[in-house]
């Protein structure tokens, strides 16, 4: 089966065999680049490449109009093997998803590994609506907090996500992680991973992420951060640290218990972990 000879020379070839040429002798760096007989594999084989010719760490922002269609749109990237020929987008692992009803928007996506980022309300839709992507996502980004939002709709958002959007992340049937981004103030996050539920999502796979600096917090460091916090101001060298959380695990007779919660909320000393959202 041909394929589009164009396409080979527009892009590199880490679009498609991901083949490096950074040590490539100057002599053979032009044929390298371009793998002129990939027509010529067999069929089955090229099918292979395609498949895996797919980025593993893609976040997916998902919109959705509101007026005067309510259909769905991506400002991210469309990934590379899709624009390569027909016979790359037949084979690659990416499918077309986020259709609606009498639109011809869709948007690209590898459910296995896309990350899905949206706000609650468009997750909310997609329950609601019981729209097929529901079935299939596998790891969600929830935005409580965007940089182009309106203050409004921020509460809007924040306030729905509490009573309302966040009881239908368990009909999400195949969720594996969710992070939350929300508009600072980890600390009014903290208890929420223990607390709420998340349906086959693990609480070990959920983070709760500022979206201003990118710091997260999940099962293991919520609690030392919320005991930081409580002691931002010191700790008094004679009362010792001050313990507001309830912690039914934790006992404050036995010395090492006592040790353990301490030694964790003093390593949030070192400041919490951060994850880059230029993406």
């Amino acid at each position: 089966m041909p394929i589009c000879i164009e396409a080979h020379q527009r892009h590199s070839s880490q679009h498609f065999l991901k083949i490096t040429d950074s040590q490539t002798a100057p002599s053979t760096k032009s044929s390298m680049a371009i793998f002129h007989l990939f027509a010529r594999l067999p069929l089955e084989l090229r099918m292979n490449i395609w498949a895996f010719a797919s980025n593993e760490d893609r976040v997916v922002k998902v919109r959705r109009k509101r007026h005067p269609t309510r259909d769905y749109w991506s400002p991210s990237p469309v990934p590379a093997v899709t624009r390569a020929c027909h016979e790359s987008r037949k084979y690659c692992a990416y499918q077309k998803a986020f259709v609606s009803d009498g639109s011809f928007r869709y948007i690209w996506a590898n459910f296995d590994s896309d990350s899905f980022q949206m706000l609650g309300s468009v997750m909310w839709g997609l329950v609601e609506e019981d729209h097929p992507e529901r079935n299939e996502i596998r790891h969600i980004k929830i935005e409580l907090a965007t940089g182009n939002a309106l203050y409004d709709e921020l509460d809007y958002e924040l306030e729905f996500f509490y009573h309302n959007y966040r009881h239908h992340i368990c009909h999400l049937p195949k969720l594996g992680s969710c992070d939350v981004l929300v508009n600072g103030d980890l600390h009014f996050w903290g208890s929420s991973i223990s607390e709420m539920y998340w349906g086959t999502c693990p609480r070990s796979n959920v983070r709760m992420i500022d979206a201003k600096t990118g710091e997260w917090i999940d099962m293991d460091t919520a609690g030392p951060y919320l005991d930081w916090m409580d002691n931002y101001m010191g700790i008094d060298p004679e009362e010792g640290p001050i313990y507001t959380r309830m912690d039914q695990f934790w006992d404050e007779e036995d010395e090492e218990d006592v040790a353990t919660r301490y030694n964790a909320m003093m390593k949030m000393k070192e400041g919490l972990p951060r994850v880059d959202l230029n993406y």
